[in-house]
């Protein structure tokens, strides 16, 4: 075979693939993401024990995208949750002249079962391949969880007790994602900011929470 029927096989090959490549992200509907990564709380009383901490996070979603609309919208749920720790020594009497060192473990929790909306604005918006964004919008139900270790002493003795709690809130979180899709998956990084309303035990009724680290999103 000569030089120029090489060179119009591998024309020929690389073609169909870029178009197999764009007839599958045309007919890929579903996304299921995973993003883990930083989280900050604050939380209502200002001096309490978790007013303002670092944690880790993690983040499930799942959505469709909703063909035949002036908007690129994507309807979905996202599965999420967040934790935050604390250890600190304290000391406390034996007797009247023997004093003891404990440390005291304490951990808050929040998970969340949220329903989103996402528009994505892509480069090739046709074949949602490229560089992208994606502001987002969810709301839901949230669930606190928190056990904090105490140490009480009086004349006569000291008491040790752990504190245990779980409530419900109501929670809003706004969002977006940046990053790269080649068709089949994406990649980037999402930030997010939440606030919450609801029953946080000793902690008060409202949080706030913000989020940042990469993602990677599989199409189906």
């Amino acid at each position: 075979m000569c030089r120029a029927g090489v060179a119009r096989v591998v024309m020929l090959v690389a073609v169909a693939i870029v178009a197999s490549v764009n007839a599958t992200a045309r007919a890929q509907r579903w996304d299921f993401g995973i993003a883990v990564g930083y989280s900050h709380i604050d939380l209502d009383k200002p001096g309490s024990l978790f007013h303002s901490k670092d944690g880790p996070y993690f983040d499930a979603d799942f959505a469709v995208r909703l063909p035949r609309l002036a908007l690129p919208l994507s309807l979905g749920v996202g599965i999420t949750g967040s934790g935050y720790f604390d250890s600190r020594t304290q000391d406390f009497l034996i007797s009247s002249t023997t004093l003891a060192t404990t440390t005291l473990y304490s951990d808050i929790g929040f998970f969340e079962i949220e329903p989103r909306a996402t528009l994505a604005f892509y480069m090739h918006q046709r074949y949602r391949t490229g560089l992208f964004i994606k502001p987002r919008i969810g709301a839901g139900l949230l669930i606190d969880s928190y056990t904090i270790d105490h140490v009480t002493q009086n004349s006569f003795a000291t008491i040790f007790e752990t504190h245990y709690h779980s409530g419900a809130a109501f929670e809003v979180r706004p969002a977006v994602q940046v990053g790269y899709s080649w068709g089949p998956g994406e990649v980037g990084a999402e930030f997010s900011y939440m606030a919450a309303w609801g029953d946080l035990g000793d902690f008060g009724s409202e949080a706030q929470e913000f989020r940042a680290g990469p993602f990677f999103t599989w199409r189906f």
